[in-house]
């Protein structure tokens, strides 16, 4: 178990590293900054131009990750 969180945290550092070298920080998910109705009126644009380009005779199911960083 130590060999496998030595591993994990050197992983972690040559991530740290990398984005150093970027000028980027930590990546943040961005749909958590998304309140309900955000992510409400994006899925109706969704199901609204998916169904428009490709109709609706069988259900659509989809999910959205958005993620993000800062340049430093």
């Amino acid at each position: 178990m130590d060999r496998l969180m030595t591993e994990y945290d050197d992983l972690m550092k040559q991530v740290e590293e990398h984005n150093k070298q970027l000028h980027r920080t930590k990546d943040i998910n961005v749909a958590d900054c998304l309140t309900f109705q955000d992510r409400d009126a994006i899925a109706q644009i969704i199901d609204k131009r998916v169904a428009k380009e490709y109709g609706d005779m069988y259900p659509f199911k989809w999910s959205f990750t958005c993620s993000g960083h800062f340049i430093c």
